[in-house]
């Protein structure tokens, strides 16, 4: 292209070709290559960001997609967990609550069959005296069994409440609502169980049977409802990732 451009410039000044000549001749045979050089310099530059910015992306979305599948994998583990937790809680509030309470025919048991009995109790000594000595037994072991009950009971209820708090950021906020509400109910059933006992006063144990049956019970199958919708979900959404 050299040898090429000094023939025709050399023609163009035996003609007598002026200097808007000579500078066309210049552009058309530099020019045009530089522009050519400069566009695919350019367009390399262009490729190479975008290459750059969907790499960039690729890792973005996938440190989302990470994420968000190990908070799916967390809640997938701990969702089963409470809920068995809050099936112990509920069950064991309900039976401590409960009008209809069941008791040993202490009085009509021999002082063999009722020393065997005893013995398989976690009453206290004090207490298994008490009752060998009462007139009334069955009216002795009520009062002294629901005060260890009770206590099994609070053990429950804050072993699903310290569970249901600890991993509650992994809960969908709506869920974790719930958790919280009906741990609360719980306390506050067990709660009006026992002074009701100590004072008692038989009406208000009444009354608190009706508030778990009104309050707790519709909370308690809603969250197990609730549960097993998430589980389910999270199950569809394993096996399409696969």
């Amino acid at each position: 292209m050299r040898e090429q451009l000094i023939m025709l410039l050399g023609e163009v000044l035996a003609y007598g070709g002026g200097a808007a000549m000579v500078a066309y001749l210049f552009f058309r045979f530099l020019g045009k290559s530089w522009i050519e050089s400069k566009f695919s310099q350019n367009l390399e530059l262009f490729r190479h960001q975008q290459a750059l910015e969907l790499q960039r992306l690729r890792v973005e979305i996938d440190a989302l997609l990470s994420g968000a599948l190990k908070l799916q994998q967390k809640e997938f583990e701990y969702l089963p967990i409470a809920w068995v937790k809050l099936d112990i809680a509920y069950s064991s509030v309900s039976a401590l609550v409960s009008p209809s309470q069941k008791y040993p025919a202490l009085d009509r048991m021999t002082p063999a069959e009722l020393e065997e009995f005893l013995e398989k109790t976690e009453l206290l000594d004090t207490q298994k005296t008490g009752i060998r000595n009462s007139d009334e037994r069955v009216n002795a072991y009520r009062e002294a069994i629901f005060w260890h009950q009770l206590h099994s009971v609070k053990k429950n209820c804050n072993d699903f409440h310290n569970y249901a708090v600890h991993h509650s950021i992994f809960f969908p906020p709506e869920l974790k609502a719930k958790l919280t509400d009906v741990a609360e109910h719980l306390w506050q059933a067990i709660s009006a169980k026992e002074l009701a006992t100590h004072i008692e006063d038989y009406k208000f144990q009444s009354d608190t049977w009706r508030a778990l049956q009104k309050d707790i019970s519709p909370l308690y199958f809603a969250i197990e409802k609730d549960i097993y919708a998430r589980l389910q979900e999270h199950g569809r959404s394993s096996a399409d990732c696969r």
